[in-house]
């Protein structure tokens, strides 16, 4: 009987062994994601307790905003401008959790005391988070939405010299106040709350209005990726400007055939004018002759199959398959944007930053400053995040994206009194209307802006379509 016991006493030593290491686990190692579980309702009447800090753009447009709220959660959020920065603050529910900007800084929103600094965690009075103050420009940005005039696609703005985004902005778009509205969806007892139908509803739209197309959209960029193929023959390859080849409207490289807009023949031309009519034959060839390690080499060091470290959750990065050396109809067709390219907006617009700024990447952001009340409590540093080719290259795309704008396809983007540099392009899908696309500079030789449009299935040229979308954006960051 005594055995019986001691077992039995050793078989409750362990269970109870189990439980305080359990226990231990759960309040010590495992406490962490427990606390952020969505789940956990005692997690979120402690968030929603606290008076959440506002986000505003560089000029003082408020942007987010915590306000009194009713029932359960002692604040709510609320977004005054609507749709027009919703994919830059995403929105924040505590039914539907976050997005954009309120889920990157949750922490610095809620002023949590891991991102407080010793001395402000003692002089710290109240529950209130610390406010946001973003890179982007409401002019530029409102002037983006206007440009793009219904279209779906998307424009990116940028400052070449700090990687400081102006403008971000996905065409559709959805009402992050409908994300966050917990009255009920009806009139019935028990009818689930509106922001749960609005979800719903944004989510089988066809039109994809929850995708942020800036930094998640993918598209083949055609002809606005030449200049990536000019910085790969330049700095890569050795090849002069002055290379020439002949360029018929249509000719066959590796069994495809190779077509310029419009099957135009444009002759035995060098790279210069090339650029200036987009001439598909031309770097069809030029990419056949610095090869495809070369080719992706360079894309790469401009961003291209990476994620780029915007200070967002969710962006996509770029791919571009290295094409075999003996596949030269892919690695030809990459050269001039088609063939397996995938690219998105942000994508595009840091390769105009890279020509833009002697060669140079600097990283994206969309955050200026953390403040708590009128104190900077921290400040974006600008930093460089890739070099992508030569100052000497760099200066030498430039002038055929200037010339580009000045006398060939992106005569549309030219802003009066400012030199401007650009490349259109047109990218073809099989079976449904073209992409059409612009990438520009401005002032081209001591560049404030640069600029990177797609609109989707437009039907148009870069030129004709993208290239008016990007002068407007241009001239709103300009003034």
């Amino acid at each position: 009987m005594y055995r019986d016991m001691r077992r039995l006493g050793a078989f409750f030593a362990v269970l109870l062994a189990a439980l305080l290491a359990n226990l231990t686990w759960l309040q010590a190692v495992d406490n962490r994601r427990l606390t952020a579980d969505p789940h956990n309702l005692r997690r979120l009447e402690a968030e929603y307790g606290i008076r959440r800090g506002s986000i505003l753009t560089s000029d003082g447009v408020l942007l987010a905003e915590s306000k009194e709220g009713q029932g359960l959660y002692k604040y709510t959020r609320s977004y005054p401008q609507g749709t027009l920065y919703a994919h830059i603050t995403g929105y924040d529910s505590p039914n539907l959790g976050r997005s954009g900007i309120e889920a990157q800084y949750n922490d610095q929103l809620l002023a949590k005391d891991e991102v407080l600094p010793f001395l402000k965690r003692l002089s710290r009075t109240g529950r209130e988070g610390y406010d946001l103050t973003l890179t982007v420009k409401a002019s530029v940005q409102e002037a983006a939405a206007r440009a793009l005039a219904g279209r779906n696609g998307a424009v990116v703005a940028m400052n070449p010299r700090t990687g400081a985004i102006l403008a971000f902005y996905s065409q559709p778009s959805f009402d992050p106040n409908r994300l966050v509205d917990l009255s009920p969806a009806g009139p019935q007892a028990g009818a689930e709350p509106a922001c749960a139908a609005a979800m719903r509803e944004y989510s089988a739209d066809p039109s994809a209005p929850l995708l942020n197309r800036a930094a998640q959209g993918l598209y083949p960029p055609g002809s606005s990726f030449k200049p990536v193929t000019a910085a790969a023959a330049l700095d890569g390859a050795g090849i002069s400007p002055d290379k020439t080849y002949d360029c018929p409207g249509i000719m066959i490289i590796g069994g495809t055939r190779i077509h310029n807009y419009g099957d135009n023949s444009f002759g035995t031309i060098d790279m210069t004018t090339a650029m200036v009519h987009s001439v598909n034959t031309y770097f069809a060839q030029l990419a056949a002759e610095i090869g495809g390690e070369t080719l992706v080499k360079y894309a790469e060091r401009g961003g291209m199959n990476q994620r780029p470290p915007l200070d967002l959750p969710e962006v996509s990065r770029s791919s571009m398959p290295q094409p075999w050396q003996s596949d030269l109809a892919e690695l030809a067709s990459e050269g001039y944007g088609q063939g397996s390219l995938l690219v998105t907006p942000l994508q595009m617009c840091l390769y105009g930053c890279a020509v833009a700024n002697g060669g140079s990447v600097m990283q994206p952001h969309l955050l200026q400053d953390i403040r708590q009340g009128q104190d900077i409590v921290e400040k974006f540093e600008s930093k460089e995040w890739l070099r992508m080719m030569s100052a000497d290259a760099a200066a030498s795309v430039l002038e055929m994206m200037i010339e580009a704008v000045s006398s060939g396809t992106g005569k549309q983007a030219a802003v009066s009194g400012y030199t401007v540099a650009g490349k259109t392009g047109t990218a073809e899908l099989q079976g449904k209307p073209d992409h059409a696309w612009f990438v520009g500079i401005a002032p081209a030789r001591n560049a404030q802006v640069v600029v990177a449009v797609v609109a989707e299935n437009s039907g148009g040229s870069g030129g004709s379509v993208a290239a008016p979308i990007a002068r407007k954006v241009l001239e709103a960051a300009l003034r």
